[in-house]
């Protein structure tokens, strides 16, 4: 019988609290350390598509627009696409899946589509990246941890004895901490906690109100309450704390208590899945820690001092490898 060695082609989408990432790829297989090969044709990027922070209106309306540009560059006919993963925070019960998916299905975006929520992905997409720069073998996660933080947080994990867990993931209103709106709120009551107190406004305070626009604590109330949530903006002003942390006590004090927040998270499946010191692997993503490397090594060396520490960690670089690889394993 002939085999058929032709690629097939998948499409892949990473949608969270910020941006919108789409990669169309043809799979090959593959006899190195790597079970398939992904050869990218086209990516499209837009705006955040977590349904529970933006709407499915908007989650939608982004994800076409990422689709498209993705399917644009690709040059290609979207009949052509195998299977779709769709992997979205904010998507992690059945029912918002559902409603995805039918969304999918109606714009005819590929053959098959699969929905997922934006965790099991970075598992996969960690195994990948590790096995493409040849620094560890896939049997190494059979045991892992991932934790996000970037705009929101959550962590979850696996234990060869096939039970999971999950914890955080539970929005900016009843948790999220760690994230970058967590982060950004913090700075905002440090604001209004040092004009309650009659002082003047430090320079990392000022640069917080500047950011928004505002020239007064007073103005904090209307732009919070009187607007819609302003979720992303809050979560933008990470980069301000992040950057006034070395040389300002309340920035300061704010990273600690985050590093904190996301060791806990970790700890929690770790102690949860009875997972040993030194016994799993750690996937790691979110704009928090990819675009802040001391955040990174901080957070690895507070889990080493409290015995919780990985035998590996990866810093996942393309989170889309995940819902790719998904795609590719439905073939």
């Amino acid at each position: 019988m002939m085999i058929d060695k032709r690629p097939k082609r998948v499409l892949g989408v990473d949608g969270g609290g910020s941006k919108t990432i789409a990669w169309i790829a043809n799979v090959w297989p593959s006899n190195g350390r790597c079970s398939v090969e992904l050869e990218v044709l086209g990516r499209g990027l837009a705006g955040p598509s977590n349904p529970r922070s933006v709407g499915f209106e908007v989650a939608f309306a982004n994800l076409d627009l990422a689709v498209a540009a993705a399917i644009g560059q690709a040059s290609i006919d979207p009949g052509s696409v195998a299977v779709a993963c769709i992997s979205l925070a904010g998507a992690g019960r059945i029912e918002e899946q559902e409603v995805v998916r039918t969304w999918a299905e109606r714009r005819q975006i590929a053959k098959q589509t699969i929905v997922i929520d934006d965790v099991e992905p970075l598992r996969l997409a960690a195994m990948y990246e590790q096995n493409l720069s040849q620094s560890a073998v896939a049997s190494s996660w059979e045991q892992s941890v991932t934790l996000i933080v970037g705009t929101g947080s959550i962590a979850c994990g696996r234990s060869r004895r096939e039970s999971s867990a999950r914890v955080g993931g539970w929005g900016y209103l009843l948790g999220d901490e760690g994230s970058g709106f967590a982060i950004g709120l913090e700075g905002l009551r440090s604001v209004c906690q040092t004009y309650d107190r009659g002082e003047a406004s430090t320079i990392f305070q000022q640069s917080l109100l500047a950011k928004l626009e505002l020239c007064s604590p007073r103005e904090l109330s209307p732009y919070l309450y009187q607007t819609q949530m302003p979720r992303a903006e809050v979560a933008r002003l990470c980069e301000i704390v992040l950057y006034h942390a070395g040389n300002d006590p309340d920035a300061g004090r704010i990273v600690d208590n985050a590093i904190i927040a996301m060791t806990h998270l970790v700890g929690t499946i770790v102690r949860r899945l009875k997972l040993a010191h030194l016994s799993y692997s750690l996937a790691l993503s979110g704009g928090i820690l990819i675009n802040n490397p001391s955040i990174t090594s901080r957070l690895l060396l507070e889990l080493q001092q409290e015995r919780l520490a990985p035998l590996t960690s990866h810093l996942v670089r393309e989170p889309i490898h995940g819902p790719l690889l998904i795609a590719a394993q439905s073939l």
